[in-house]
């Protein structure tokens, strides 16, 4: 994957021009948006620019060792930003409460690997069939032949290990292997970045996908498959929905299953829930119908009220879903 020369000029001549900038990334964020964020905050400060990340959660806790993580804010520190920077992020709602920061900013750019439904940005380096946007900023900094900081190698190596599912995901490329190689020159900490996403479950967490997994539902000849994790489930594991990170994939990873979701009510009456998808099922076209969105293969959504409900809906959804593809 090669980043088009007209859109790295344009990046050159937004960051050339700003002195003061803001980056921002999607609500709940995962390896890719925080990983993608930081990087190219230290990228920026690298080069002399003041530079602020805002995100309206704080970082999950497996996410927690990412160098300079601790600088994430849901409000900014100061004002007079001259550039907005948005990474990981199709729509422009789901900044959740850091979005007036951006509304408001002189200039705006846009860095996604995702389908757009919005098309905010003075600039937009969009690469739909990159596996990460940390794998688009991994080429724009080799482009620009920046320096490469082991800080800014592991944040980036995150990402994109992270959107791949190390590198096991149908979305892993060539382009993503490449690029993995070429961060771990540059010092990216694979051992690190390994075993605090994918080798370091909570005692909670593993109680509660035991759970999952017991409890999980099977239909059409057992394509289908989904969990439901009502919030008396997280009160009898002492789990929070941190603790679910990767349940989904268990689902999805059995034999017969097409199409799998996790529906969770970590909170009373607020719902979110994972769909993920073999081959050619679109679970985003299914997140969209609620409100939600993604990738082909990987998408969210989330209710309001009955758990129950939830579920009804979000099922017939994927029924409809299998038997259109």
């Amino acid at each position: 994957m090669t980043i088009d020369t007209t859109l790295l000029e344009a990046f050159q001549a937004e960051i050339g021009k700003a002195s003061k900038i803001l980056i921002g990334t999607h609500l709940n964020p995962d390896g890719d948006a925080l990983g993608s964020a930081l990087g190219l905050a230290l990228y920026l400060e690298s080069i002399g620019k003041k530079v602020e990340v805002l995100c309206h959660h704080s970082a999950p806790k497996n996410l927690r060792f990412l160098p300079t993580v601790d600088r994430i804010r849901q409000v900014p520190e100061t004002a007079d930003h001259d550039l907005g920077i948005i990474v990981d992020l199709e729509s422009f709602d789901r900044l959740g409460t850091t979005a007036p920061y951006f509304e408001n900013i002189k200039r705006l750019m846009v860095i996604d690997h995702h389908v757009p439904h919005e098309a905010p940005g003075d600039v937009r380096i969009i690469e739909i069939g990159a596996a990460a946007t940390a794998l688009i900023l991994t080429r724009i900094f080799e482009a620009l032949d920046a320096e490469i900081s082991a800080d800014m190698a592991t944040c980036l190596y995150t990402g994109i290990a992270t959107d791949t599912g190390s590198f096991r995901f149908r979305n892993t490329s060539s382009s993503a292997l490449s690029a993995a190689a070429v961060l771990l020159e540059k010092g990216a900490n694979l051992e690190l970045v390994s075993e605090e996403i994918f080798q370091n479950r909570q005692l909670s967490s593993a109680r509660l996908l035991g759970h999952a997994l017991e409890t999980m539902k099977l239909d059409m000849d057992d394509r289908l498959a989904w969990g439901v994790l009502s919030h008396r489930d997280f009160e009898w594991a002492h789990a929070t929905d941190e603790d679910t990170e990767g349940f989904v994939n268990e689902l999805l990873s059995i034999e017969t299953v097409q199409i799998a979701a996790l529906l969770r009510e970590a909170k009373p009456g607020k719902i979110r829930c994972s769909l993920r998808s073999r081959r050619g099922f679109d679970v985003a076209e299914v997140a969209r119908e609620f409100g939600g969105g993604g990738h082909k293969n990987a998408a969210g959504c989330n209710f309001e009220g009955s758990l129950a409900d939830a579920e009804h809906q979000l099922v017939e959804g994927m029924r409809k879903c299998l038997a259109s593809s």
